[in-house]
């Protein structure tokens, strides 16, 4: 194989595999927590581990369905409404987190607490069904729901989409995927010349 042919078929295999671990890198895809594959009723525990999160009811059971919609989850009191107070403690820490409230009745209300590590990034209030948004939060590793309803029968909670943050392997292959890169920019500018 001639010289000119081998470094064609090599530029042409850098430059792939380094698109490949750009867009590898570059993809941040939206994660959730899913509580499809648990059973419709009490999980006989306070605490559910997921693979991208561990969920802790400060009540005496961890109830999924509670509001008959789909299959989110609440922290039950020993009443058995959904008053208690949770945590949801990410694997990694993730931004662009939201979730949705369901079976809200006149009295219920949620302050919920977002955490960075040990530190409090802020509280957000909530006394309605619907979405709860905290994409303003980043880096966040915790959150706590601390429910302070009275008189109604508590909330539960579905649908938290969040962005996991990128891990420092992944900024590592960007930068290996853009230098291949730059090397076979400046060595078809010098085989040109």
């Amino acid at each position: 194989m001639n010289k000119t042919l081998r470094s064609t078929t090599l530029g042409k295999f850098v430059t792939i595999a380094s698109a490949g671990l750009i867009l590898v890198s570059a993809s941040a895809s939206a994660d959730t927590l899913d509580f499809s594959g648990l059973s419709i009723g009490a999980q006989g525990s306070t605490v559910l581990v997921l693979p991208n999160a561990t969920i802790t009811s400060f009540g005496s059971d961890i109830y999924v369905g509670a509001a008959g919609i789909d299959h989110e989850i609440c922290a039950l009191t020993g009443g058995g409404n959904c008053e208690a107070d949770l945590r949801v403690d990410f694997s990694t820490a993730v931004n662009n987190l939201s979730f949705v409230t369901s079976g809200w009745h006149s009295g219920d209300h949620i302050d919920v607490n977002v955490y960075s590590g040990a530190s409090l990034l802020g509280t957000v209030g909530h006394s309605s069904n619907g979405l709860v948004d905290l994409s303003s939060f980043s880096l966040v590793t915790s959150i706590y729901l601390d429910d302070s309803s009275i008189g109604g029968a508590g909330m539960a909670y579905d649908h938290f989409i969040f962005a996991p943050v990128p891990e420092p392997e992944t900024y590592a292959m960007l930068l290996a995927g853009l230098g291949l890169l730059g090397f076979m920019a400046r060595r078809r500018k010098e085989s040109a010349v």
